[in-house]
């Protein structure tokens, strides 16, 4: 649910890349990269996590951290 709604406020605001990285079959790469909980969302040196991640929880998120 989450991959699907950002994907569709990425396709309203080009701009930020998105990197989708399986977790089952790259356990160490999250766990390098802070994931600590699925879903996830990564920006520089911050994380937003959750199981319910709103459309609006995410976008807050990604206005916080625009470069």
């Amino acid at each position: 649910m989450v991959g699907l709604t950002l994907k569709k406020i990425l396709a309203e605001h080009p701009g930020p890349e998105l990197e989708m990285i399986e977790v089952t079959t790259r356990p160490a790469r999250t766990w390098k990269d802070g994931i600590r909980m699925i879903p996830a969302l990564r920006c520089g040196d911050q994380i937003l996590a959750g199981f319910t991640l709103s459309r609006q929880t995410i976008r807050a998120f990604l206005a916080e951290n625009q470069n």
